[in-house]
């Protein structure tokens, strides 16, 4: 029998052992890993609460530990094209008041105190000493009066002087316009709450609006930010510099010569635009009576409006330039065709029409230059409805002109569709249609540029506080409508009328200047009446200038004249004036009729003076010239001129260039001649030097050298005769160097 081994007995109690106690751990870490589990669950509970969900308590915590400055940066300025400032922000001082500090005891005293240095009433004054908002906030500051301009230093310091410093003054930014009234209907107005109200202000506010910037940092003890402990800080966004097409001193010229004007005539309303005929660029507008938009709330608002964009009138005879150019366009006349204008009185589509003049069969440059509503409604049937409406939207009728003032006007312009049987007896003269300033001035600029369609526009570029341009005017492509020729034919043409026709008081001495007159009924005011009162007039006067290469056009329209009221002769002056400076400023080279003081003997257009020989023998054989009255304009009703003054003044308008020495009176004066040299083959500038230095005035036309002059070289002429050159890319045979 086998003994027990007493080693083995103990192992075994020891695997017991061993085992009972590997049960305890397993027991105690099946209850361990739980609780851990458990625990880091609520920590991690507990820190979704604090850092994601906070709880008000801590909210208000952290409002009190952190703290935010708004960074304010002033608005944008609006400069003119030449960098001149016409608005911006600058500071001024507001007075604000503490309604902590405000008790029963001092606020009869401070009431007494803000009357008498402000002016102010006591129903004024009591809801600024509120310690609470509406909202039952307290209030720690409240203005009393803002923007306290003009105050001196001493008398800041008296107002804020009152016991328990309950006043004080704070800097704040109000918006400026150092040129006062000039250019207000174009730049608008910022209120006194800092919303931009009308004109380019509220246009562009989008870039010149300043979006406050913020600093948030931790406070100390004082609730003081601390400039170490930065959270975020998020930059000012926009205040951008604007600058526009606007030139102020032809702006401030225009201004002044309306208000002048409108006080010669007792005119009611001034209205003028200049324009860059090759751009669109607006150098100028103009809208009187203006108003101060540093005071805005000193002026009613209907004196606030912007008259030259919003507002639309009839056009009159200057509407006369699309039927002119869209039958030249078609080739249905040449300027010499001949119209009958039936003696001055017709009766077409059943009304009557009159003219000024008693004019028989004459040729199609007279009939724009003595602006003959008889002719040009027999020019406008021969385009027909449907070509006439399409030019009249070609030319930009009846639509908007720039996408830089907001709520422009489209005018007035019925389609088609909606015409009448007198339709075609009026459109053709300016009736039956209501344009835009911008919208007549962009027609022009068709002629004036050669045929081409050009935007209006004001602002040139935005750029912000970085130099980075945030906003560059792009006009959109150029569209052709008319071809050289005819633009040049009808430039022409509009050259006459302020030679010879009813444009005369828009001469201008350095400049052959071009131009369309007209005057217009305007309608009873309020509804007084139906139809169109005989009291009431609108006169206008369209044009450019210098005819030899057209830098400006301008449109000055002036209403309801108590004293004149042609157009030719109320706006003409104007017109004359304002363009003369502008071109003068722009140092366009001088462009003078031959003789300013009677251009009538002298200028005759080479153009208009090739008539046929069969025109010519038409307009003779006709009674037509014993029923123009060649001196006078459609403005104005004076004696019909003798024979022997019809005699003269058919010879200046039927005489070629090359003749004029023959005129009556124009007998040549052997002390002051001038040998005429030969320029051939000379570029325009040295054409130009030569005949300066003699004192013979160039009129040119095309580019590159020159091919064929008159005079010819060896001429004698007189001082300021117009020397006729022809400029091409090539010479004739006989005129080109054999050498090289």
């Amino acid at each position: 029998m086998m003994k027990e081994d007493p080693d083995s007995k103990y192992c075994v109690s020891a695997r017991q052992m061993n085992f009972q106690l590997s049960e305890i751990h397993r027991r105690r870490l099946q209850w361990i890993f739980p609780a851990f589990l458990a625990i880091f669950i609520i920590i991690f509970l507990r820190l979704f609460q604090i850092w994601v969900l906070p709880g008000d308590n801590l909210k208000k915590e952290l409002e009190l530990r952190t703290g935010t400055l708004y960074v304010q940066e002033p608005r944008g300025r609006i400069f003119d094209r030449s960098s001149k400032i016409l608005a911006c922000d600058i500071p001024a001082p507001s007075l604000y008041v503490d309604p902590r500090k405000v008790t029963d005891e001092n606020r009869a005293k401070l009431i007494s105190h803000l009357q008498q240095h402000l002016g102010m009433s006591e129903e004024e004054i009591l809801p600024c000493l509120a310690k609470t908002s509406k909202k039952g906030k307290v209030r720690e500051g409240f203005p009393v009066k803002r923007w306290l301009m003009g105050k001196s230093e001493s008398d800041l310091e008296a107002l804020i002087n009152f016991e328990g410093r309950v006043l004080y003054l704070v800097s704040e930014s109000v918006r400026n316009y150092p040129q006062g009234d000039t250019a207000s209907h174009v730049l608008g107005f910022v209120n006194r709450e800092g919303d931009a109200s009308e004109g380019l202000e509220l246009a562009f506010d989008g870039y010149l609006k300043c979006k406050p910037g913020a600093i948030s940092a931790r406070k100390d003890n004082q609730r003081r930010l601390l400039p170490s402990s930065l959270i975020s800080y998020e930059p000012p966004k926009g205040g951008d510099m604007v600058q526009l097409t606007l030139d102020l001193a032809i702006q401030q010229t225009l201004e002044k010569a309306l208000d002048a004007r409108m006080e010669e005539v007792g005119a009611k309303v001034g209205l003028g635009i200049i324009m860059d005929p090759h751009t669109g660029a607006i150098l100028a507008l103009a809208s009187r009576p203006a108003f101060d938009p540093n005071h805005y709330n000193a002026t009613p608002i209907e004196s606030r409006r912007n008259k030259a964009v919003l507002n639309f009138f009839e056009p009159g005879s200057a509407f006369k330039i699309v039927a002119a150019a869209a039958a030249l366009e078609h080739g249905l006349v040449t300027p010499d065709t001949m119209i009958d204008c039936e003696g001055g009185a017709f009766n077409p589509y059943g009304h009557r029409i009159r003219d000024f003049y008693k004019l028989g069969v004459i040729p199609f440059w007279k009939i724009i230059e003595k602006s003959s509503n008889i002719g040009i409604i027999k020019v406008g049937a021969m385009l027909g409805p449907e070509r006439f409406e399409e030019w009249i939207r070609r030319f930009g009728f009846g639509a908007t002109t720039s996408p830089d003032f907001q709520f422009e006007s489209r005018g007035l312009f019925r389609p088609r569709k909606k015409w009448s049987k007198l339709s075609m007896g009026s459109l053709p003269m300016g009736q039956e249609i209501a344009v835009t300033m911008p919208q007549l001035a962009k027609a022009f600029a068709v002629i004036a540029n050669g045929g081409f369609v050009v935007q209006p526009y004001y602002v040139e570029r935005a750029v912000n506080r970085d130099d980075i341009v945030t906003y560059q005017h792009e006009s959109p492509p150029v569209k052709r409508i008319l071809s050289e020729e005819t633009a040049r034919l009808m430039q022409e043409m509009l050259h006459g009328v302020v030679l010879h026709g009813t444009g005369k008081a828009a001469n201008i001495e350095e400049y052959r200047a071009c131009g369309k007159t007209g005057t217009a009924q305007m309608a009873y005011e309020n509804g007084k009446g139906r139809g169109f009162d005989p009291n009431r007039y609108t006169s206008v006067f369209a044009g450019f200038a210098p005819l030899a290469n057209p830098r400006v056009v301008g449109v000055i329209v002036i209403q309801e004249p108590s004293k004149e009221r042609y157009g030719g002769h109320v706006c003409g002056p104007v017109f004359a004036e304002v363009v003369r400076y502008a071109l003068i400023r722009m140092g366009v080279p001088q462009d003078p009729v031959v003789d300013p003081e009677n251009p009538q003997k002298v200028e005759m257009s080479p153009l208009l003076a090739k008539m046929t020989e069969a025109a010519e023998q038409q307009l003779l054989k006709t009674d037509a010239l014993s029923q123009v009255e060649m001196n006078n304009d459609a403005d104005t009703v004076v004696p019909r001129p003798t024979p022997e003054d019809l005699d003269v003044d058919l010879a200046s308008l039927i005489t070629p260039l090359d003749t004029l020495d023959l005129l009556p009176g124009r007998a040549l004066d052997p002390s002051s001649s001038r040998t005429v040299p030969n320029l051939i083959g000379m570029t325009k500038s040295q054409a130009q030097e030569s005949l300066q230095r003699l004192g013979i005035i160039m009129d040119a036309q095309g580019v590159g050298w020159v091919s064929a002059q008159n005079p010819e070289p060896g001429t004698l002429v007189e001082e300021g005769t117009m020397c006729a050159l022809q400029f091409g890319n090539k010479l004739s045979g006989a005129d080109k160097d054999d050498t090289g």
